[in-house]
């Protein structure tokens, strides 16, 4: 009789166990060895001879299922582990921690090439896996070849990873690449914030018998989940196996003769017996390599005046489970848990349904029984339908909005409110009506444009004959179920897919059929770039032949786009740093040092809003314009006769005014003299609002209403929708107001520091929308700047200009140091950080400085208004935020805000401003050169918030007190 192949059998077995997948299998398929048209695996090769002999040409469905079951059996496989025991798992539910366990028989440290690992990651993504446990992965993970940790190997995904891993480390540096024995955990995403990495590891002893996985919960509450691996019996003393290995360590370092076994069983126990005591809640999940129901390690486990645990398949099945061998006849595998753990789901897979030979355990616990409370579900972003960079898609958005913007004559009621509106409010009234209906439209041409695909699959002919063959055999199933009526469509679909007879298949037929189909779509899910490579240079010489310059350039980009993808995918999975989270719990810090943490939703919106909004937007109150007199004479946004008398020079300022501010208010009227009234330009035309938007990165997140940046760069290519847009912003610039749209913020929370909840660390992002920050930045950035340029007024010290770098500042405070040091010249130097300097600005300052540099004051009241009253909406891992946080009616928001297209240029003016009154009291540093005389002055050194204030005189004597006296009175 001829030998079996081991591998071959793992191969039928897997094929067998594809009926259980959820999605479109777990398997791969290869063009020589698939499931054929009879749902059948073909048994050719599970034996050592060359061929065998099937009978005619398809096989007889019986004979071949005959065929199939009779090899099996002859090799030791028998039905119980064919089967699932239990209720094969559906969808994880919310509050639910699903642990997969397995023997995995090894698993290689490549991560390309790796199909073992490959097959893995597939079904911890397909079962919505939260903790995996390996044992027996057979990696020396001392060994250099072996690079890729555990956590590396698993990484990929969305969820975070963590892991812990254990082999013999004894041995490590006498052995290969491959190692007998080992265990190992893998967790993913959901409680890694209850995960304590330092009470979590490695058995003492040093032989990787298991690991261990700690989760602190609330009110005490500690999980424990053990994954270990009891190896067997073996007689060979010179053998490389796991037995021999712990033998010849207790041997000639402890110098015990005990059974490796026995001292697994006792060290284990003795381990989980003190956890216990602690009041510690235990998941072990063991190989045992022993009957867990009738040795002495499973009686240990649940001995009622013991542990007291319970195996948690056979409880919550109602029956005993069989063997976890593919080729066993005992269970030698098992889950088990304390009974202060809710189970809600448990099962065993069958056989070639995980990447080992043994079976696979899904078991689901309730997160509540592990750490107190369930941690919250992370809200997706619903993803963009408007994407320009596929092909027609802005075509067909452009086709649609055209439309209703001329047929509801949108651009003709702007034209008529700027026109005939007798007041501003008039204006701004219309105008609103005109920006609803208008985002409507928008909207409604976003989800006309185009459908959304999963994407799980490459495009490629030959994937889509079967991806639609699959979709009209579920279509036929939900004929059979009465869900669809219409025959004729379904018959016109099958006939296109090349599906004779249609509406005769048996259920039981196109059952068959589409698992063939999920089967091929399996295999084009993993090797699908192949094809759809193939076919991309295939359109491309087609393109070439018949001379389509336009087909041939979309075809060269669409190559070019997706290599680059799929390089910066790798080079970012293997280089890219760790990222902050989304924010699920903040921590607020008292003044005795004690923490205080919000961990529900309206609990974590509070206190951001309290600690980020009703702090920082106020900061500007502390400015002395701000108070007093002044704030009466320039109110809010200094459109007042007193603001048009500092411009002009003829103010009369208070005796008890602050120095400083005076200094800046001169400064202000200087630069009036100096820049013409109004001269920067607030019209903006239908080729200046193209032309913003033709370089825009489309992937930039904004604006709260959903109207991204896909929509204006799309808009951008016609004339009607960009003269709807330009239109609109000209006339509340020409108008001085903004748009209630404009008034929205969304507030993006992220961690600045991985793992860092303290809400003075986190990271604020605000999402301002897309059209107010382009009108800011070509008003502001743009021409603004530029007229800063024209007078020569951009400064020296300001190193975040154009054609300059943060390093060009660097290098220019690393010469001033060369120079002290060289003279020994008296110097000083301060490093200043200009903490929260966007969200410290006053707006009367602010709208002084901008008028002064030639914005009409009504396109500053244009931006600024829309930060007065912004409403801040929160988006943290709960979703958007349903309330939101807004100014008081006494006092209202102030600063340029992060996210504001115009505060890089605000700041950069207001900075101007301050260093021109700065050196006309003398300040900074005078250099001169020793030969020539020639002089030169620079009074610091900024990059946007980041300022070293310099000073040094090379022209007078000077000793090192006075040149500390001189910055400090700078």
């Amino acid at each position: 009789m001829n030998r079996t192949k081991h591998m071959n059998v793992l191969s039928a077995l897997e094929k067998r166990a594809l009926r259980y997948k959820n999605r479109y299998g777990a398997t791969q398929a290869t063009e020589t060895n698939e499931i054929d048209e009879t749902g059948t695996v073909d048994t050719q090769g599970l034996t050592d001879e060359d061929s065998t002999d099937s009978g005619s040409e398809g096989g007889d469905e019986c004979r071949a299922e005959t065929l199939q079951k009779e090899m099996l059996e002859a090799s030791g496989v028998t039905d119980a582990v064919l089967q699932v025991h239990g209720i094969a798992p559906g969808s994880k539910q919310d509050g639910v921690f699903r642990l997969v366990y397995e023997n995995c028989n090894g698993l290689s440290n490549k991560i390309s090439g790796n199909d073992k690992l490959e097959k893995a990651r597939e079904i911890n993504d397909e079962l919505e896996v939260d903790v995996a446990c390996y044992n027996e992965h057979r990696q020396n993970l001392m060994h250099k070849e072996n690079r890729n940790g555990f956590a590396q190997l698993f990484r990929g995904g969305e969820a975070e990873v963590r892991a812990v891993a254990a082999h013999n480390t004894h041995e490590g540096k006498v052995v290969g690449r491959v190692q007998e024995g080992g265990t190992a955990m893998v967790l993913f995403g959901q409680l890694i914030e209850q995960y304590d990495f330092e009470a979590s590891g490695r058995e003492d002893s040093g032989l990787g018998r298991w690991v261990v996985m700690v989760f602190r919960g609330e009110n005490g509450i500690t999980t424990r989940i053990i994954c270990g691996y009891n190896p067997c019996y073996n007689t060979k003393k010179q053998s490389k196996t796991s037995y021999q290995q712990a033998r010849r360590y207790y041997i000639t370092k402890e110098k015990d003769l005990t059974c490796p076994r026995k001292r697994f069983r006792n060290d284990l126990i003795s381990q989980l017996t003190e956890w216990r005591e602690e009041g510690d809640r235990l998941i072990v999940c063991l190989d045992a390599n022993e009957d867990i129901y009738r040795k002495e390690l499973g009686l240990r486990m649940t001995a009622a005046d013991g542990l007291n645990m319970r195996e948690v398949v056979g409880e919550f099945t109602g029956s005993e489970i069989g063997a976890t061998y593919f080729r066993g006849t005992k269970p030698i595998d098992g889950v088990w848990a304390t009974n202060d753990l809710q189970v809600v789901g448990a099962c065993v897979m069958p056989a070639g349904y995980g990447i080992g030979d043994h079976r696979l355990f899904v078991v689901d616990f309730r997160i509540d029984s592990m750490i107190g409370v369930s941690p919250p579900k992370i809200v997706r972003i619903a993803a963009r339908r408007l994407n320009t960079k596929i092909p027609h898609v802005a075509e067909k958005y452009q086709e649609i909005l055209e439309r209703k913007v001329v047929e509801h004559k949108l651009n003709s009621r702007l034209i008529e409110a700027e026109r005939h509106g007798k007041s501003v409010e008039e204006v701004r009234k219309k105008v609103n009506g005109v920006d609803a209906d208008s985002m409507q439209y928008m909207k409604h041409a976003e989800k006309k444009c185009r459908k959304i695909k999963s994407g799980h699959i490459p495009f490629s002919p030959e994937a889509s004959v079967w991806i639609r063959r699959r979709q009209v055999y579920e279509s036929l199933l939900r004929r059979l179920d009465g869900k669809i009526r219409n025959r004729s469509n379904l018959r016109r679909s099958a006939q296109h897919c090349g599906i004779q007879s249609p509406l005769q298949l048996t259920r039981k037929e196109i059952h068959q059929r589409l698992d063939i189909c999920e089967e091929k779509c399996e295999y084009f899910e993993k090797h699908g770039y192949r094809y759809r490579r193939k076919h991309l240079y295939k359109r491309l010489s087609v393109a070439r032949e018949k001379k389509n310059r336009v087909a041939e350039e979309k075809i060269l980009a669409i190559i070019q786009r997706e290599k680059e993808r799929s390089f910066w995918r790798r080079m970012n999975f293997a280089m890219s740093k760790r990222s902050g989270r989304s924010v699920t719990m903040v921590q607020r810090e008292r003044e005795g040092g004690e923490i205080d943490e919000a961990r529900t939703q309206d609990e974590v919106e509070n206190m951001i809003w309290e600690e980020i909004h009703g702090k920082r937007f106020y900061l500007a109150e502390q400015a002395p314009i701000c108070k007093g007199r002044l704030r009466g004479d320039f109110g809010y946004m200094a459109n007042t006769r007193s603001a048009q008398e500092v411009l002009n020079g003829t103010y009369e300022y208070p005796a008890d005014i602050h120095q400083g501010t005076r200094d800046i208010l001169e400064e202000v009227s200087e630069i009036r003299s100096i820049v013409p009234k109004n001269s920067v330009s607030t019209d903006l035309r239908r080729p200046a609002w193209k032309e913003k938007w033709r370089g825009s990165k489309e992937k930039t997140s904004s604006s709260l209403s959903g109207l991204h940046f896909g929509h204006y760069i799309a808009g951008s290519s016609s004339d009607v929708i960009s003269h709807h847009h330009s239109l609109k912003a000209t006339i509340c610039l020409k108008r001085g107001f903004a748009i209630d749209r404009w008034k929205g913020g969304m507030t993006c929370i992220l961690e600045k520091l991985p793992g860092c909840c303290l809400v003075t660390k986190l990271r604020a992002i605000l999402l301002m929308e897309a059209d107010y920050n382009a009108k800011n930045k070509i008003i502001y950035g743009v021409r603004m700047m530029d007229n800063a340029r024209l007078h020569k007024l951009m400064q020296d010290e300001i190193y975040s200009e154009q054609g300059r770098t943060a390093e060009d500042g660097a290098l220019a405070k690393i010469m001033f140091y060369d120079l002290v040091r060289q003279t020994r010249w008296p110097a000083s130097i301060a490093s200043i950080d200009a903490a929260n300097c966007y969200d410290s600005i006053a707006h009367a300052i602010a709208s002084l400085i901008f008028q002064a540099f030639g914005v009409p004051v009504e396109g500053v009241q244009a931006m600024l208004e829309a930060i007065q009253d912004m409403k801040y909406f929160l988006r943290t891992a709960y979703g958007d935020s349903k309330g939101c946080a807004q100014s008081k009616i006494e006092i209202k928001y102030q600063g340029l805000c992060q996210g504001n297209g115009a505060a890089p240029a605000g700041w950069a003016v207001i900075s101007i401003t301050v260093l021109r009154a700065h050196k006309k009291k003398g300040h900074g540093a005078t250099f001169m050169c020793p030969i020539l005389k020639v002089k030169s002055t620079l009074a610091a050194i900024l990059f946007v918030d980041d300022c070293d204030m310099l000073h040094i005189n090379m022209v007078e004597d000077a000793k090192d007190d006075d040149s500390s006296a001189a910055l400090v009175a700078g």
